[in-house]
């Protein structure tokens, strides 16, 4: 694992020296009045049926992992039903049927009622047996409670095919197994081929409580709390950045006593030339900032925790510990020109990681300049900074890319104290302190310039609050980008920051996994000024369905946070404390082997070291 290098020549490494310088409440929009304190506010209240209620562990009052500075408690709630209780009409087993005509497996979700009629159609035309089986199933998202920066929208967000509705996932998956879904006929009524072999349509098994709609859970939440005062809450990102670890490798590698996963990485396809173990990568999107330097860059005004930073609210600049801002960053390099000796500056759109994708845009320079999560933007003009903290080799730029580029990617390498040494190539191994400039298109044109041995470039960045434009950086500045979903809590009050964070789809619409239960990971911060690690785990029927976006922020309000942002989700959901994996993570429906529980790699995590 990598040490830990001194503070000072990092920062300046980029240019971060410290500058000196109405909502409605969840009442209104509660399915009963009545609900106690001491109810989860999700699914169905009856307080004449025990299977409703919430139950705490420890029962007396959080456990004491480390006096009050450390606490740690586990609520559960609700029960499995097949059957109508309240609201709620029953959740079963059932198949999501998929299939893209090039026989490539398609989302499970269609964007529009038609698609998901004109699949259905196909289906029961091709199988007949399936007419009384076959369904489409709208996903819709609550119209009310919202209080978010973008209305949901009162139609589906997205249209499921589904077939049958099964007691067991055993059961469904028997019927998947035993063919009963059929072949894919063209127009002449004859099997579709791909590889000389007949194209099957496909299912995913799952649990329908994943819609959203009303249930009765169960539903498993934990909830550790941090004093700042006691604790160093910082991101970490383990050995390298790009060979992710799991959240347990993370807090071990950190040395810190408790750590959940924290922002989204940058799936594979993406990051050419990079291991990608369970697809993603060690590129962060979004911003990650840590006291010794910038590790990655913005998605510009994508809401992120930010600790110790400066306060912008505050004409002094005062140091907040924690709080929940939309943040951008600024990174230029400026040389001097060779032929009118007059300084000339280029901004650098990225750091670590290849020139010329920009998952999750949010940048002028792409063609979507709004935040939009895990939406590939290009440009074609990019230029990275790329540090040894990244790994072994640079990455390369994507072959996609390259064929729309009139010139070859360009890069420089640099010693610690940006002084070109060489030119360097893609790929290429890259020594520990170096750092490397990757250009394409008009960048690789302005690093051309540059290339003489012993050029002295000039590197500055800052970290921005970006509604004011002010600067928030300070010597023990960290900041880490939301993952999984946008701001939930303003003032105490439920309020999504949807558009902000760039939590609906390329034509606007609601991401229909907002409106879905997924395992959440969320960051609370309370009027104390304490911080809460809260994970709610998802995709297991008998435990833990998982939570909706609307249903995480109500929670984070019940359990007392004044501001929350929602973190990683799914599979990438965990708990680790004193080395121990407190969570059930899963990588889809299911129950995984409890001897050798399933633990995603990820590109970073949340952690807490005692002062």
């Amino acid at each position: 694992m990598r040490k830990t290098r001194s503070l000072l020549p990092a920062l300046l490494v980029l240019g971060l020296v410290p500058i000196a310088v109405p909502s409605s409440s969840f009442a209104a929009d509660a399915p009963s009045a009545s609900l106690p304190l001491s109810q989860m506010p999700i699914g169905q209240y009856d307080p004449a049926d025990p299977k409703t209620w919430t139950v705490a562990w420890p029962k007396d009052g959080p456990q004491k992992i480390d006096g009050d500075a450390l606490t740690y408690r586990a609520y559960s709630q609700g029960f499995p039903s097949s059957t109508p209780h309240g609201e709620a009409a029953g959740d079963h087993w059932t198949l999501s049927v998929f299939y893209d005509p090039a026989g490539k497996a398609a989302d499970v979700l269609r964007m529009s009622k038609s698609d998901a009629e004109n699949l259905l159609a196909n289906l029961v035309h091709d199988v007949p047996g399936l007419a009384g089986q076959a369904r489409t199933e709208p996903i819709y998202a609550p119209t009310s409670g919202w209080n978010a920066d973008v209305p949901a929208a009162s139609d589906a967000v997205g249209w499921a095919v589904r077939v049958g509705r099964f007691d067991t996932k055993a059961d469904a998956a028997a019927f998947l197994n035993d063919g009963k879904l059929g072949y894919v006929l063209d127009k002449d009524g004859k099997p579709v081929m791909k590889d000389g072999k007949p194209v099957r349509y496909t299912a995913r098994v799952l649990y329908d409580a994943l819609d959203g709609r009303p249930t009765t859970g169960p539903w498993t939440v934990r909830v550790v709390t941090i004093d700042p005062a006691k604790y160093n809450v910082q991101t970490t990102f383990g050995g390298t950045i790009a060979n992710p670890d799991t959240v347990r490798e993370l807090v071990k590698a950190s040395g810190a006593v408790v750590g959940v996963n924290a922002s989204e990485g940058v799936p594979g396809k993406y990051e050419p030339g990079v291991p990608a173990p369970d697809v993603y990568t060690g590129d962060v999107q979004g911003v990650q900032v840590r006291n010794d330097g910038i590790y990655s860059e913005a998605t510009d005004g994508r809401s992120a925790l930010v600790l110790n930073g400066r306060d912008p609210a505050d004409p002094n600049g005062a140091i907040v510990p924690a709080r929940i801002g939309q943040v951008s960053t600024t990174i230029k390099v400026t040389a001097t020109d060779p032929v009118t000796h007059q300084p000339d500056q280029r901004t650098i759109f990225g750091v670590n990681r290849p020139a010329g994708y920009v998952v999750g845009c949010g940048s002028a320079a792409t063609e979507v300049t709004t935040a939009l999560r895990y939406y590939p933007c290009k440009n074609l003009n990019d230029l990275t900074v790329i540090r040894s903290e990244w790994g072994t080799n640079t990455p390369v730029v994507a072959p996609e890319i390259k064929a729309q580029l009139k010139d070859e990617p360009f890069e420089l390498l640099l010693d610690a104290n940006w002084v070109v040494k060489d030119v360097h190539k893609p790929g290429d191994k890259i020594e520990p302190g170096q750092i490397v400039l990757q250009g394409i298109g008009t960048s690789a044109d302005w690093l051309k310039k540059y290339q003489q041995a012993g050029t002295a470039l000039k590197p500055a960045g800052d970290i921005l609050d970006t509604p004011t434009g002010k600067s928030i950086t300070s010597a023990d500045l960290g900041v880490v980008a939301g993952g999984c979903g946008p701001s939930l809590l303003r003032d105490g009050e439920v309020y999504l920051t949807m558009k902000a964070d760039g939590i609906f789809n390329k034509g606007g619409v609601l991401n229909n996994w907002a409106a879905e239960r997924y395992a959440r990971t969320m960051v609370g911060i309370t009027d104390k000024g304490k911080i809460q690690m809260v994970t709610v785990d998802g995709r297991d029927a008998s435990t833990s369905i998982g939570m909706s976006i609307l249903e995480t922020a109500r929670l984070m309000k019940w359990l007392g946070a004044k501001q929350a942002l929602s973190m990683g989700c799914g599979g990438d959901t965990g708990l680790i404390m004193n080395g121990v994996l407190y969570n059930n993570p899963m990588d889809d429906w299911g129950t995984p082997d409890q001897k050798n529980p399933y633990e995603r790699r990820l590109p970073n995590a949340l952690v807490a070291v005692k002062k």
